[in-house]
């Protein structure tokens, strides 16, 4: 999922429009969105990101008018600047050039007897054609994800733009508040989240699915994708400092039949991540989580959790005691009282009245490891409840 990028305006038009790559040739892999003529600076500031400029130099013909409007269009993401030379600006001065490259910024020129109306008009259609695409392949994954079933018939249609018997792996971006955007906020957020996907080599898939953002990659390295993701957050941070912003990754998976793996286990990540307030979690790094994040009918841990601690709940609510805490302490420090006391600066006696009380209520002496697990996994999820509230 690529679209329509500067890179294939030049492998295909480039004889047609006559078009000279002058500097930024690291950012010719960025897909353009749509393409703008633009005279002055004024519209820029409404413009979504990813969009190609276009102009004829009219309001930019002394060297500091061009080289600002340059400027201004990295500021606000464009993904490049086309100048139709040969009336207005004739040359481009090497400072600007050396600019340009230095941002990974392309800078093309095309001759004043190019038609721009023609050029503009081709190259919107090229991204509307490849938005089309990029729609029906973020479909397809999307029937993935909830029509399982159906996962052979998706093979088939998305063979020509990935490798199928290739890895997959999925991230879930969520927002805060996203669930309240309206279309155009959440594509202009869209937008900007896929700036940072740009660098991708491999084929990827990146839309907005049941209130998160989703990024599918194909035989992309999880160490690569992680450093792009890390990138991707501290850019989005940066721009929306207000929001809170979670990511959730999956596991690799091989070959299009587990994609759905994957994203189930994105969702349990992200998930963890949305109730501990943390800003990323990796699910091979959730441990036990991985476990109860992973389980849909949350009722059953609060099952568990009640029928193996309620007696302790009850004693605590009505002495304000702490026996649940105690407990967690307990098991964490594998049942040693030095540790404990060091750890809690409580000192050994009220431990041990403590402990006393605790298995008397629990009718359990804490001594096998299935005891000890039990309880343990309890309070982990009594950990995993008590983040849901905040």
């Amino acid at each position: 999922m690529m679209g329509f990028t500067i890179e294939d305006a030049l492998i295909q038009n480039q004889k047609q429009y006559q078009l000279k790559l002058l500097a930024g040739h690291g950012g010719c892999s960025n897909a353009m969105s749509w393409v703008h003529m633009i005279e002055d600076t004024t519209i820029i500031q409404q413009l979504w990101g990813k969009e190609l400029a276009v102009t004829t130099g009219l309001g930019f013909q002394s060297h500091d008018a061009l080289f600002e409007f340059i400027k201004c269009l990295i500021k606000y993401h464009s993904v490049g600047l086309v100048i139709n030379t040969g009336k207005y600006i004739f040359d481009i001065p090497q400072d600007i050039i050396d600019y340009c490259n230095e941002q990974d910024f392309p800078l093309l020129t095309t001759p004043w007897e190019v038609h721009m109306a023609d050029l503009i008009k081709d190259f919107s259609m090229r991204c509307l054609y490849s938005q089309k695409e990029d729609n029906e392949i973020s479909k397809l994954f999307q029937k993935a994800f909830s029509m399982p079933q159906l996962i052979e018939e998706i093979r088939q249609q998305l063979m020509g733009a990935f490798d199928v018997d290739g890895s997959f792996q999925v991230v879930l971006i969520g927002i805060e508040d996203s669930d309240q955007f309206d279309a155009i906020e959440r594509r202009r957020v869209a937008f900007q989240l896929e700036l940072c996907f740009e660098k991708i080599e491999s084929s990827y898939a990146f839309f907005w699915f049941d209130g998160y953002f989703v990024l599918v990659v194909n035989n992309l390295d999880s160490e690569i994708l992680e450093s792009i993701i890390d990138k991707m957050y501290k850019r989005t941070k940066k721009r929306m400092p207000s929001r809170f912003i979670h990511l959730g990754i999956g596991t690799q998976m091989h070959d299009l039949h587990q994609v759905i793996l994957s994203y189930k286990r994105a969702k349990a990540a992200v998930t963890m991540a949305e109730q501990f307030k943390y800003p990323m979690v990796l699910f091979e790094e959730m441990g036990v989580y991985q476990i109860l994040f992973s389980i849909e009918d949350k009722r059953i841990l609060i099952e568990m959790y009640q029928k193996l601690l309620q007696p302790l709940i009850d004693y605590d609510q009505k002495h304000h005691g702490e026996l649940e805490h105690t407990l967690y302490y307990y098991l964490l420090y594998d049942g040693s009282q030095v540790a404990m006391a060091k750890n809690l600066y409580m000192h050994r006696n009220t431990i041990n009245y403590r402990m006393i009380k605790i298995k008397e209520l629990l009718n359990c002496q804490l001594e096998t490891f299935d005891e000890k697990m039990s309880y343990m996994l309890a309070l982990y999820i009594k950990k995993m409840l008590d983040a849901s509230k905040d």
